[in-house]
C-alpha cells in the first residue's frame, strides 16, 4: 500500500483546519499537484478560497466541497465532517436569498406543543410554503433512515399546522400561504427524487428545485399539504 502524501489528505487538512500552508503543495507528486493547483485556482477564482504569500484559506466551506465533488473524483465523506451546522444552513439560506424568497430558520415553537423547524421558506406570489428539514447531510442516506427521517418531519409538520394560528404571530407571512410542501435537504443524492410525496434534494440542486417547483410538482407527485390558516 503507497503511504505517499496525497491531494485529498492536504485538502482534508484544509477543512479540519481552514487553511494550508501552500508550501505543503510540494510534497504532492506531480500529477496530485497539478490536479490540486487547479482546484485551489478555482476556488480562488470562485471566491470559496483566499490567499496570501504563505496560506490558503477556505471561505466558504460548503461552496468548496460542490466543486470538488463536480471536479475530482474524491468521496468527499471525509471533508463534510468538518463542516459546520452554521455553515451548512447560511449555505441553503443564501440559494433562498437568491430565489427571492421569504425565509425563517431554526424555527422553535414552545407555547401550545413544543416543535422545531429547521428553515420554512415563502414564495409569496404562487403562495407556496416550503418546511425544509436538514437530516444527516454530513454521510450518505440509506433508505431506512429516509423513512424515519420523512416520519419524523411529518410529525413535526403536524404540530406546525396543528398550530398555525400561533404560529402565525410569530411569522404573519405564514397566512399568505395556500399550501405546504416539505423538503428534506441532503448533502449526497445523484438526482432529487422523492420518498412518499416528499422531494429528497441536494444542496446542488436546491436552486433548480426551487425554481421548477411546478415541473417537479407533476412530475415527482409531490406532496401538497394544505395550509388551513391561510387567508385570501
Amino acid at each position: 500500500m503507497s503511504n505517499y502524501i496525497m491531494a485529498s489528505d492536504l485538502i482534508e487538512h484544509l477543512f479540519k483546519y481552514k487553511k494550508l500552508d501552500v508550501k505543503l503543495k510540494s510534497v504532492l507528486k506531480s500529477n496530485e499537484r497539478n490536479n490540486l493547483e487547479n482546484l485551489i485556482a478555482e476556488g480562488l477564482k470562485e471566491g470559496f478560497l483566499i490567499s496570501d504569500d504563505v496560506y490558503i484559506y477556505l471561505e466558504k466551506p460548503v461552496e468548496f466541497l460542490l466543486l470538488i465533488e463536480e471536479k475530482m473524483p474524491i468521496d468527499i465523506t471525509r471533508f463534510a465532517n468538518y463542516i459546520e451546522w452554521r455553515e451548512f444552513e447560511e449555505y441553503i439560506i443564501a440559494k433562498l436569498r437568491t430565489t427571492g424568497l421569504d425565509y425563517t430558520s431554526s424555527y422553535t415553537h414552545k407555547r401550545i406543543s413544543h416543535f422545531q423547524i429547521d428553515v420554512l421558506a415563502i414564495d409569496v406570489v404562487k403562495g407556496i410554503g416550503f418546511i425544509i428539514e436538514c437530516k444527516h447531510w454530513r454521510r450518505r442516506i440509506g433508505g431506512f433512515s429516509i423513512a424515519k427521517i420523512v416520519e419524523d418531519h411529518m410529525t413535526r409538520i403536524d404540530k406546525f399546522l396543528k398550530h398555525c394560528e400561533w404560529v402565525a404571530s410569530d411569522i404573519p407571512v405564514i397566512r399568505k400561504v395556500k399550501f405546504f410542501i416539505p423538503i428534506i435537504i441532503t448533502l449526497y443524492t445523484s438526482a432529487t427524487w422523492a420518498f412518499k410525496g416528499i422531494p429528497i434534494v441536494s444542496l446542488r440542486f436546491l436552486n433548480d428545485f426551487l425554481s421548477n417547483i411546478d415541473v417537479y410538482m407533476d412530475s415527482l407527485e409531490l406532496k401538497r399539504i394544505e395550509n388551513r390558516c391561510y387567508v385570501k
